[in-house]
Parts: structure tokens; sequence; C-alpha cells
């Protein structure tokens, strides 16, 4: 049967697509960036799951729908 030499390689994340483009961070991720390590450190210190409680999810999701950087 016949067998391709150089067979095309699948596929299997969006960056692999020629001509993606990465997504403009918003404020929301750059709040992001700095809450995270701060809700680790008070994750270890206190025994908590801040890190994991959603709300980081909400604020960041909130500011850049709010503050996006098409408006400005």
């Amino acid at each position: 049967m016949f067998k391709d030499k150089n067979p095309p390689k699948a596929i299997t994340r969006p960056q692999d697509l020629p001509g993606w483009k990465a997504p403009a961070p918003g404020v929301g991720d750059q709040v992001e960036r700095i809450a995270q390590p701060v809700a680790k450190v008070i994750d270890k210190v206190l025994g908590t799951n801040v890190q994991q409680c959603g709300g980081c999810k909400r604020r960041r999701d909130y500011l850049n729908k709010k503050f996006s950087k098409r408006d400005s």
C-alpha cells in the first residue's frame, strides 16, 4: 500500500495552527500574575485554600471584560 515518507503532523494545540496569535493579556490577567503568588503564600502559611476559591477567576474575567485592550 502507499506509504508517505513525510506524513503531516497532527494538530493538537491552537498554537500549532498556522497564523495563530496569542491573545493579548488583559488587566485581569496582569492582576492575576500578582495575586496568585500572594494567594499561594497565604495558603502555605495559614493552611487555607484561597488560591482555588474561584474569586480570582471571577475577578480576572470581570477586569478583562471591563478593561479590555481593544477599548484603549
